[in-house]
């Protein structure tokens, strides 16, 4: 990898000879890099898809009663897929800077477009919030309604961190770290597409450096907030490095399913080619991987101790009917991706590579059903399916749409990456 060092500016030269990055930039096509309409066209129809998923599940949540609470938890399926969504482009843009990834120029935009839209998923939380602490008071978190805890042992040595009033203030300091870190993150890039100063990548670098440290405990802890303590008698202490797999593992499906569609339609030219959509495949490969050995250990190690706080967990999911989606998760999510992934001919198709990117996507859906849907235990599954069908699409179709919009807002590169020169010679050798 070139060293930034070298390089004195946006027309300097190193050694006597023009900067690599200039002379790369000078290769490169910048009409397959900038947007074009279609991709406005499309933004705004996935977001139209968002909000008439959104009001759908508003209307059932209206009928009250198990429908109502129902409605609840589909839509905060929703809301934390498209928590995963940004979390994970937020996280992998951190960790690719701090590799100094020269061929990650090619896949970062996208990666910073949907992380600085995470102020979306703030605004889906809020229903949540509002409804949670003033209107139902636990229908979701049950730990919220005095009478369900009275004479609880358990929640009383839980209570100093599960309360209502604490957890809002967290919920505020997450979104806070998250929103800072990636408008930061994306304003900085947009910069340097303007002024090309190489110093703005190290500047990147060393946010990374402490924002990955400050993302890592923010979205674990959030996942013992908003998931884990669904049910609060439940604990695990693999759970936010599970969190954190899933989110990468939707993210990345997100950004190739987005990146292969603008490649299909003549963007990126030289800048987005097989080479780097291969690299993507192999990312979204290891960490489906990643995702499963953690789920594994996870289900073993509470498998093993037997543990009742533990084990309730599964029995739970046993008896309300949902082993079929655990065994689902079991093929779909890890053994048939895993096959598919490992034969380098399908990371270098776009069309077969797309293809596994909405598998994922579905599965990663189906993840989420497995850890929220049971705690309607008087619904079983398949029981109104149009409402988690909608609360899963709503949220998650607005918030994908948003970020394709960000994406259409700037070149779909960084054009004055210092090492833009990698991206255009990156080759695939493995």
């Amino acid at each position: 990898m070139s060293s930034i060092s070298t390089h004195t500016g946006e027309h300097g030269h190193a050694h006597g000879h023009e900067a690599p990055h200039v002379a790369a930039r000078a290769k490169l096509d910048l009409a397959a890099v900038t947007p074009g309409g279609g991709m406005k066209t499309a933004a705004a129809g996935l977001m139209f898809l968002g909000v008439v998923g959104i009001i759908v599940v508003a209307v059932g949540g209206f009928s009250g009663g198990l429908t109502g609470k129902q409605a609840l938890a589909s839509y905060h399926m929703g809301f934390l897929y498209a928590l995963g969504v940004g979390l994970g482009a937020l996280g992998l843009q951190m960790i690719l800077q701090q590799f100094n990834a020269g061929w990650s120029a090619a896949v970062r935009r996208s990666a910073e477009a949907i992380s600085s839209m995470m102020w979306v998923v703030l605004l889906l939380f809020l229903p949540i919030l509002i409804l949670e602490l003033f209107v139902t008071k636990g229908v979701l978190f049950k730990w919220m309604d005095p009478a369900y805890t009275a004479g609880d042992v358990i929640y009383d040595k839980k209570r100093a961190w599960l309360n209502p009033e604490f957890w809002a203030i967290r919920s505020a300091i997450y979104f806070l770290i998250w929103v800072a870190l990636g408008a930061t993150l994306y304003r900085l890039s947009r910069k340097q597409d303007d002024n090309g100063d190489r110093w703005i990548t190290a500047k990147q670098r060393w946010i990374s450096s402490f924002g990955l440290l400050i993302y890592a405990l923010s979205t674990a802890f959030a996942s013992f907030d908003w998931l884990m303590s669904l049910d609060y008698h439940w604990f695990s202490t693999m759970f936010g490095v599970y969190f954190f797999a899933g989110c990468v593992v939707s993210s990345l499906a997100v950004m190739i399913v987005v990146m292969c569609s603008l490649r299909a339609a003549g963007k990126y030219g030289a800048a987005f080619t097989e080479e780097h959509q291969h690299d993507l495949g192999k990312l979204l490969f290891a960490f489906t991987v990643f995702w499963a050995y953690v789920t594994f250990c996870q289900y073993f190690l509470i498998w093993y101790s037997n543990i009742p706080e533990e084990t309730a967990f599964f029995n739970l999911r046993k008896d309300g009917g949902y082993m079929p989606i655990f065994i689902a998760l079991c093929f779909g999510h890890f053994l048939l991706p895993f096959v598919i992934l490992l034969v380098r001919g399908v990371k270098r198709n776009p069309h077969l590579l797309r293809l596994v990117a909405l598998w994922m996507l579905v599965m990663h859906a189906a993840d989420l059903v497995f850890m929220v849907r049971p705690i309607v235990k008087d619904a079983k599954p398949g029981v109104n399916l149009w409402l988690d069908i909608a609360g899963v699409l709503g949220p998650a179709l607005l918030f994908i749409g948003a970020a394709v919009w960000k994406m259409s807002r700037g070149p779909l590169i960084p054009i004055k990456d210092p090492r833009l020169h990698e991206v255009l010679e990156h080759k695939n050798y493995v």
